[in-house]
């Protein structure tokens, strides 16, 4: 069965923490000071003095003067201790420093819960064929959950998971799991600033108002339904898309509406492109639905390879 959501290549590469530079020490001086000269008899033997040479390497002694009633000792100095580098950042430090553009004008309106099904038309390796698709969006203000499963009867199912919390910054997603035969999944730590692999894939920085293949569409469902001045034409909005085994930064582009006829009947809807940034990218067109808080009534997927994926609206249950 064809992959169900985006495919992304290989992982970026991890960013590399900036070591702290040494701290300069300095020197103490080596030579010993010259002993003044008298033509009276030297006095007896004396203590030996603190010198320079002799001197413990720790730290400078400083001399004092003799104490009188009328004058107290000067305080001692007080050493400079060495600074101590800080730890190094995790990698997330230097991208979560910065966020989306379009996240500082964002506010979101999370369409209600339902259940989509889908007419799926695919081909894979010049095969054509026909599935049934369907996502299921739910959420009571705090936590949301979505599945998106296509099955066929010879080919067999691709389930895609997602589960999280919703937030100021839209959803924040905790796991997106992708089965096929085996499941595979990632994992938002977000104390830790990082995504991390079941696959044993290297983990990576976690972005601010980063989602999962599957997320995304409740995503920029909210975000198109509670700001309108996003839905200008040629508007981009760009952010961090994970997948089970990697992630990136995708770019989605707004075009116009469109009048659609669908199984489900004729819906107007808003047609939001992923851009390519390289030619093996996938091509990936979704139309968004005013009348369904601008969840996807139609979804397109081509593969750089020629595999295609296409769903359908036929039928929304319980929205």
């Amino acid at each position: 069965m064809p992959e169900a959501g985006f495919y992304a290549p290989g992982p970026a590469p991890e960013a590399t923490p900036s070591e702290t530079d040494p701290v300069a020490v300095s020197e103490t001086p080596t030579d010993d000071a010259p002993v003044a000269q008298t033509q009276e008899p030297a006095p007896a033997p004396a203590p030996e003095a603190v010198t320079a040479s002799n001197a413990e390497p720790v730290e400078p002694v400083a001399t004092l003067p003799e104490p009188t009633q009328a004058t107290a000792p000067p305080p001692t100095p007080t050493p400079t201790e060495p600074t101590v580098a800080s730890p190094p950042p995790a990698p997330v430090a230097a991208a979560n420093s910065t966020a989306p553009a379009w996240l500082t004008q964002a506010r979101f309106v999370w369409p209600r819960s339902g259940v989509f099904q889908y007419d799926v038309v695919g081909e894979s390796k010049g095969l054509r064929f026909n599935a049934n698709g369907e996502l299921a969006w739910q959420h009571d203000g705090v936590n949301y959950q979505m599945k998106l499963d296509i099955s066929h009867m010879l080919l067999g199912s691709r389930t895609q998971t997602s589960v999280g919390q919703l937030g100021p910054q839209g959803l924040q997603p905790k796991r997106f799991g992708d089965k096929n035969k085996q499941e595979v999944a990632a994992h938002f730590e977000r104390d830790k600033g990082l995504v991390v692999f079941s696959a044993n894939s290297t983990p990576q920085a976690l972005q601010v108002a980063a989602q999962d293949r599957l997320s995304l569409f409740a995503q920029l469902a909210a975000l198109l339904a509670g700001s309108p001045e996003l839905r200008q034409a040629g508007q981009q909005l760009n952010f961090q898309v994970v997948s089970a085994k990697s992630a990136e930064v995708w770019s989605f582009q707004v075009a116009n509406s469109e009048t659609l006829k669908l199984p489900v009947g004729t819906l107007t809807a808003l047609k939001v492109s992923r851009l390519q940034q390289q030619n093996h990218d996938q091509t990936a067109d979704m139309w968004l639905s005013p009348a369904h808080g601008y969840l996807p009534v139609k979804v397109r997927i081509a593969q750089s390879n020629g595999d295609v994926l296409e769903q359908s609206l036929r039928k929304v249950v319980g929205q």
